[in-house]
Formats: C-alpha cells, structure tokens, sequence
C-alpha cells in the first residue's frame, strides 16, 4: 500500500506500489464523523493545527511516515489524502537493487555527498524525492550535527529507529498562524535561524515559497553539503523555477541575483521521473551547476543524461575537474563515469 485517498465517509481508494487502484472500505458512517476523526489527527500533529470553517486546508505529518492532507467546506464533501512513506530507513545501495540508481549513479551520488556537495532533488509530485533524500541523508557521517526543515515532518531522521544513522539532528517544523492570524513560522524564517544552531548541513524538505532563495545562501556560506526538493515538471524548467522562488523572498532580488547566488553554491540537481504504466521511480538526469561565466545564468554541465530506458546514464566528459577530484578523494573510480554508449540529452 502507497497512497490512500478519501471522497466522503463512503468512498476509498487504495493505490499499491505496483501501480494498481482497488476501492476500499468506508472509513466513517458520516461525513462528520470524518471531520470530527480528521480534526483529532490535527490536534496530535506536532504544530497542533486546526481544521475547520476557517482553516478547511489540512496537511499534517502524522506517525510512522504517513502524510495526511485534507479539504473541507470548500468542497461537497471532506475530502483526504493519506501518503504512506514506505521507505523511511533507506540507503542508496536499496534504491540501486529497486532500479530508482543506476551502479554508477549510486556510486557518483554517495561520494558527492561525502565530498560536501549541495544537492537538490527535483521532479514532479510523488517521484520518489523525499525518498532520494532520505537515502542521500544515510551518507551523511553520522557524527555531522543535522537540521532539517520542513513545511509538514517527513524526513524523520531524527527518529530513534535511526539513531544509528544520525546522532545529531535537530527537525524543525512551520507553523501556521492561529485562528487570530497569530504565530505563524515560514520556513524562510527558519533557514537563516537555523544558523544559530551550528548546524554541519542543512535539509529543506521541500523548497515551495520563499525559503529557496536563503537556502541558497545557506549552501554558498553556511553549511555545504546540504540539500532540498524542488518540485520542477521538466528538468529544463529548473532555472525559471529558481527565479521564481528566488523572487517569492520578497527580498528584492532580480533574476541575474538569483542566477549567481544559484551558480555560486555549485549544487547538483539530480532530476527524478516515475512511470505512469509501472510506477516504477528514478532518476533520469544529473546536472553540475556552476557560477555565471559567458551569461547571467549559472554554467552547468549534464554529468547523466537518459539512456534508452530513461535511466540515468554518464553522459561522458561533461564534467568539472574540480568535481572530479573531489569525487575521487571520495573513493569514487573515474571510470564509472564513462559512458558505455551515446546516450544523448536535452543539454548535451
């Protein structure tokens, strides 16, 4: 079981990971029923958030890795959403035997994350990237002092079932304003206050609004190595979306400010698909940024481009030596990173 979704008390469909839709049973015998059952789920979450006419948007982290959101009043009937996190302790050596990496991909991925690179995860919704970054985290040396940040909990590693994992970490949640309007927390307000904590690196769970543009700042000067999602539907998109973000800051930064700031914290965008017929997911492309050279957008280079199935495949040579050399001192052998056919590419 992957995703269940609710349309009233009456109607359940349950998703599996093969793919498959099969309709499931009523989960309350009304529909206030169902609001009452939502609203107490709201009140356990973390942030102790409300549901209800005035706040008739959900969405709340609750145990064990299940993600609920929920709309009410400004539809029909309550509707629901529940995400079921499967992979929660994950290493990148399992995504590789599940088919989401390729050898040298899982390979180039553990060394760069052992050589401090910034990393972010982009792809459209329910590609697999919270999952990529669970398994990225799982490289990081355990001793390094972790802070994530995140709109709804979903990383979790800072459960105790990974305390083997990652001795140090500290997850903050946003919180939204109260019924007054009172108390609200963005996420942009946590990225510069979670400096003061002296963190190692620093993980955005999701980069939606404003908070893309510090986080940045975060990766260039602050903690190296430290990674986000974005949610991009084309890979060639990610610049914009950059821009986009950046602006959403409301700190007054044109498009060239956003650009350098980008190519200044020389992150890695590893770009994942999901296959509509199996549901398999993985990830397609990996591109190297760089600061502004020729141009005001960032210079970058496509290290994996698609092969024939979509997976990621060594594009051959588009890559910096400065990466290069890092990655080796990391263990990683140069030859894994030769392609074994032409494999083509939107940058290539």
């Amino acid at each position: 079981m992957e995703n269940i979704v609710v349309n009233g008390c009456r109607q359940t469909w349950i998703s599996y990971t093969d793919g498959t839709k099969q309709p499931g049973p009523p989960v309350a015998e009304t529909d206030d029923d169902l609001v009452e059952w939502v609203q107490l789920l709201a009140r356990r979450g973390n942030t102790g958030r409300e549901f209800s006419h005035a706040s008739p948007l959900l969405d709340v982290a609750l145990a064990d890795g299940v993600r609920l959101a929920v709309v009410g009043w400004v539809s029909r009937r309550p509707h629901l959403a529940i995400r079921v996190h499967r992979l929660v302790d994950v290493t990148l050596g399992q995504l590789t035997e599940l088919g989401t990496l390729t050898k040298p991909l899982g390979a180039f991925l553990k060394a760069a994350t052992r050589a401090r690179r910034n990393i972010i995860v982009c792809g459209e919704v329910n590609t697999g990237k919270t999952t990529l970054v669970r398994a990225l985290a799982n490289e990081i040396p355990p001793e390094e002092r972790v802070i994530t940040l995140e709109s709804d909990f979903e990383l979790f590693l800072d459960d105790p079932r990974l305390a083997h994992r990652h001795h140090d970490v500290v997850a903050l949640e946003a919180r939204q304003a109260n019924a007054e309007g009172a108390g609200e927390v963005r996420l942009q307000d946590l990225v510069p206050a979670c400096l003061r904590l002296n963190p190692d690196r620093v993980i955005v769970g999701e980069a939606r609004h404003g908070e893309l543009a510090p986080m940045l700042e975060v990766m260039y000067s602050g903690a190296r190595g430290s990674m986000c999602t974005l949610h991009v539907h084309r890979p060639e998109h990610v610049f914009s979306r950059v821009v986009q973000l950046g602006r959403r800051a409301d700190l007054g930064l044109g498009a060239d400010d956003v650009h350098l700031m980008f190519g200044l914290a020389e992150p890695l965008i590893v770009y994942l698909e999901r296959d509509q017929a199996s549901n398999e997911r993985f990830v397609s492309q990996v591109m190297e940024i760089g600061p502004p050279a020729d141009s005001v957008e960032p210079t970058r280079n496509l290290v994996f481009s698609p092969g024939p199935d979509r997976r990621a495949t060594p594009a051959g040579g588009h890559i910096s030596a400065a990466l290069l050399d890092e990655l080796a001192a990391q263990g990683l052998d140069p030859e894994l990173l030769k392609p074994s056919s032409d494999a083509g590419g939107w940058l290539r």
